[in-house]
């Protein structure tokens, strides 16, 4: 049996749309788990981007780029997390949460080692850029387990 294979789900445990999170029961202590998780999730989602944009004045002076050079870097994020959101809702519903997740929890970690090798602005806008997409996943399903922590009514 494939790992991607359609689960048989009951009624009321049955996601929404495709592409999103089911709504199983959960015993008492796998709420807060969810909770801490999607917490810990979206954080991590956001936080590349929040450190770059607070430190941007020593990425300026590493890179030796001028204050507007540097403030692609963020813009960069910026505009590849917005147009990502609108195509990681179509990928769910093709390939499935399982797979989404698989793909872009691996990608986001790529993308945090590819940090390491950026040494001119343009590799590090294009690293910045592919945070973006990384950062739109995470976001995500950050807000899945979330909602995992809470009843489906």
């Amino acid at each position: 049996m494939s790992r991607y294979a359609p689960r048989e789900w009951l009624p009321h445990e049955r996601p929404t749309l495709p592409g999103s999170p089911s709504t199983p029961l959960h015993s008492p202590s796998r709420p807060v788990a969810f909770a801490v998780v999607g917490f810990i999730v979206a954080i991590t989602g956001g936080l590349g981007n929040a450190l770059v944009t607070a430190n941007l004045s020593q990425l300026q002076g590493e890179l030796g780029v001028t204050a507007a050079e540097a403030a692609w870097l963020p813009a960069a994020y910026v505009m590849t997390n917005v147009s990502a959101n609108l195509v990681l809702v179509k990928f769910r519903q093709q390939f499935g949460l399982r797979l989404f997740t698989e793909v872009f929890l691996a990608l986001y970690a790529l993308v945090a080692f590819a940090h390491l090798f950026v040494h001119g602005l343009g590799s590090a806008i294009a690293v910045r850029a592919a945070h973006g997409i990384a950062g739109a996943a995470l976001s995500t399903l950050g807000l899945y387990y979330t909602m995992q922590a809470f009843p489906a009514a």
